[in-house]
């Protein structure tokens, strides 16, 4: 999975699955998401936002079913 560091308030990387369709959000809190059937054009408008944390709640967060890691 390729991993790109964000500059975000609450998010550290987002990583991106393309043949699995999962997107891999750590956010600073030491909390991994992974979310489940997103399709690779909504990857790349979450990595071309103007701002990526409104995109992420707007589009990602209710959207897409998701499990919690924690990060180590």
């Amino acid at each position: 999975m390729n991993q790109y560091s964000i500059q975000s308030p609450n998010i550290l990387y987002i990583g991106y699955d393309e043949v699995k369709n999962i997107l891999e959000i750590e956010f600073k809190l030491d909390v991994v998401h992974h979310y489940f059937g997103v399709p690779l054009d909504e990857f790349v408008a979450l990595m071309k936002a103007e701002n990526t944390e409104d995109f992420y709640f707007n589009f990602i967060n209710c959207k897409y079913h998701y499990d919690t890691l924690w990060a180590i």
